[in-house]
């Protein structure tokens, strides 16, 4: 029995086809009773079969809480980080779920694997020290997202009164630890055009789409691609985001952030970038509007950034030039076309101005044809 494969259990057809399927039930033990068995896609690799079993045991296990032992509080961290994830009132619930699994569960794995024994009411700052320098080591991100979660753990035991978390959140307080530098590459218009054509070559057109959109747009990715997650009732995760319905038949696209929940509009006609890949690219009639080729269904996160790596390096542009780096091209280019700021940020709907946009009228989609209509200007120079 293999024992790599968490959950797994197969089906054959008459046909001598095999239908794969991962059983929650069986990849973690005292899993809700309604959780059913989830069909994989078909056409699955080994590997990738593997792959997705292990996935979601992982997710499983990070969401599922036993309701029926209350978690108790022993002094450890161990016991602090427990209580923190069973507590639907803590932050960890608040957050959204690719935050969470993204940025949350990580750094309390590493947490719990490293100081998980150690008692809250013995902390000193050397300690913190200490182990931030040996974190550190391993990736300075790593370092302060692990920082980040132990003050937050921190400040949830000091709130629920346990003892020690007080005297730990007044230590933390005055600790100051340094911030890993802020990424310096953007992507240029010629790198995503490379990507937009390739990705075509490559029968993977959707690649190219999400990059021309991100870069004439700003938008982030979750807003182009949408997002797979879990129903607050708990179950089969469900995806939301963009539809074919949010683009008009002339092609004016209109949304609410995710982030933000700004209202934003963007008229497609006016991004070059975005006719070049939709050469390649059909906008379906109806459902999500980004499809991964694949599977036939819209992007786990982690196959897009795998899918989008490959056409990268195919298109000869630098492996540090990331996927995320389109949005950051997209902001620097309208500095430089409009020598404005203040644009930029609109364009970008930036948290900086969500106050500002919340009071404001109006979607932006006159702003941003103009500002789409100088980034070209400046492109043809």
């Amino acid at each position: 029995m293999r024992t790599d494969r968490p959950g797994y259990q197969y089906r054959d057809n008459r046909d001598g086809t095999r239908i794969h399927y991962w059983n929650p039930k069986r990849a973690v033990k005292g899993s809700p009773a309604a959780l059913s068995a989830i069909r994989l896609p078909d056409g699955l690799t080994d590997e990738e079969i593997t792959e997705e079993c292990q996935r979601r045991t992982a997710e499983l296990k990070a969401e599922l809480v036993d309701l029926t032992t209350p978690k108790k509080f022993d002094g450890t961290f161990k016991s602090l980080i427990d209580m923190f994830r069973a507590d639907t009132t803590s932050s960890l619930h608040t957050v959204k779920h690719s935050t969470r699994i993204r940025d949350y569960e990580p750094s309390l794995r590493v947490l719990t694997k490293n100081i998980g024994d150690r008692y809250v009411a013995g902390l000193t700052a050397s300690d913190v020290k200490r182990w931030f320098a040996r974190w550190r080591g391993k990736g300075h991100r790593r370092a302060t997202g692990a920082i980040k979660l132990l003050r937050l753990i921190i400040s949830y035991g000091a709130g629920e009164r346990l003892p020690g978390c007080a005297e730990a959140r007044l230590i933390l307080s005055d600790m100051r630890f340094e911030q890993p530098a802020p990424r310096t590459v953007a992507m240029t218009y010629e790198q995503c055009l490379a990507i937009v054509q390739k990705s075509a070559e490559l029968e993977c057109p959707s690649i190219g789409f999400v990059e021309a959109v991100k870069f004439e747009t700003a938008l982030r990715r979750i807003d182009v691609i949408g997002e797979w997650a879990p129903p607050p009732e708990g179950g089969e995760f469900r995806w939301s985001g963009l539809m074919a319905k949010d683009i008009s038949k002339d092609k004016i696209l209109t949304l609410k952030t995710s982030k933000t929940g700004a209202a934003v509009a963007r008229d497609l006609n006016g991004y070059p970038l975005v006719s070049e890949a939709l050469k390649s690219y059909r906008i379906p009639d109806i459902g999500p509007v980004v499809i991964d080729e694949d599977h036939g269904k819209p992007y786990w996160e982690n196959r897009y950034t795998e899918k989008f790596r490959k056409v990268r390096d195919a298109a000869g542009v630098p492996s540090n030039v990331w996927s995320m780096d389109s949005r950051a091209g997209a902001v620097s280019e309208t500095v430089e076309a409009t020598g404005s700021l203040e644009a930029a940020r609109d364009l970008a709907t930036h948290t900086t101005t969500k106050t500002t946009r919340r009071y404001s009228r109006g979607d932006g989609l006159e702003a941003s044809r103009l500002v789409a209509e100088a980034r070209v200007g400046k492109r043809e120079k």
